[in-house]
């Protein structure tokens, strides 16, 4: 049995994205803002969790365990997300629904409407006190600097790894018919990628955005080094690692195939019948 009425959910799903886009971009740019300052405001409890739990044996596990609820906040509030986008842009174009110059102009759009919700919760957080009453060793600072200061390399293999888990959340959550089963498998496969400190381009546009207005000693160069390679690293992680997968392992039958030969109004491939030797 295969998994292919989810490669056509997928499919379906980023065709309505690309529909949405075209038709109403301030709405689907809105969405775009949404999930960026949701993730930005789990990734601050993130760091606090970080900070407040260092001395625990368990903190690190407690605090990656949380992070997963971004994930679910997006999913359930149907907001738009670049990484898991990846993988739903791959899947409709590969399937034909949409074409991957569309997928390549909604991936921009999504991305900086993801950077723009980061900015804004940054704002926000700053404007009620939460960053400037952080010390200036706390963890968020310390991670934010640590991120963007590793080689280019390990951040884009480190990219590939995160989305590839990302989106692998994403589409086991496809299969789930109750909303209890999704919770769990979204915030257990992303616990792997954020205990393991793998880099997600997004996430780290609220780290970066906080820690620099919060006053730490990242420089906006540094951050833009550790978004160049991790951007193109979810990219590669969710397209080529899961969305192509995905639509390869489960294709149409041979049926259905024919059949959309017919509708187009093509004319049906001629199979040749093999002479008997013995005539």
């Amino acid at each position: 049995m295969t998994d292919r009425s989810y490669v056509e959910k997928a499919a379906e799903a980023g065709f309505g994205k690309i529909n949405l886009l075209q038709d109403d971009p301030r709405r689907y740019l809105l969405r775009s803002v949404g999930a960026g300052m949701g993730l930005t405001l789990v990734v601050f409890v993130f760091w606090v969790l970080k900070q407040n739990l260092h001395d625990i044996s368990l903190g690190a596990v407690i605090a990656s365990g949380f992070f997963g609820v971004g994930l679910m906040i997006i999913v359930f509030t149907n907001t738009e997300l670049f990484t898991s986008n990846n993988m739903y842009l791959a899947v409709s174009s590969a399937e034909g629904r949409t074409s991957w110059r569309q997928a390549g102009l909604l991936w921009i759009a999504c991305y900086f409407g993801n950077l723009a919700g980061a900015i804004l919760l940054a704002l926000l957080l700053l404007g009620a006190g939460s960053l400037s009453q952080l010390p200036p060793d706390h963890a968020l600072f310390d991670g934010a600097v640590h991120k963007a200061q590793q080689a280019g390399s390990i951040i884009f293999f480190k990219g590939i790894l995160a989305n590839w888990i990302v989106c692998l959340a994403v589409r086991v959550a496809l299969r789930c018919k109750e909303e209890v089963a999704k919770i769990l498998v979204l915030i257990l496969i992303v616990f792997i990628f954020v205990y393991l400190g793998f880099e997600h381009s997004i996430a780290n546009m609220g780290t970066f955005s906080m820690a620099m207005l919060g006053g730490g000693a990242l420089t906006l160069g540094e951050a833009l080094h550790n978004l160049l390679f991790s951007t193109i690293g979810n990219v590669v992680g969710g397209v080529l690692f899961v969305g192509l997968p995905f639509t390869y392992l489960n294709p149409r039958e041979r049926e259905e195939q024919m059949q959309d030969v017919f509708l187009a109004g093509e004319a049906p491939p001629i199979i040749s019948a093999t002479r008997n030797p013995a005539s």
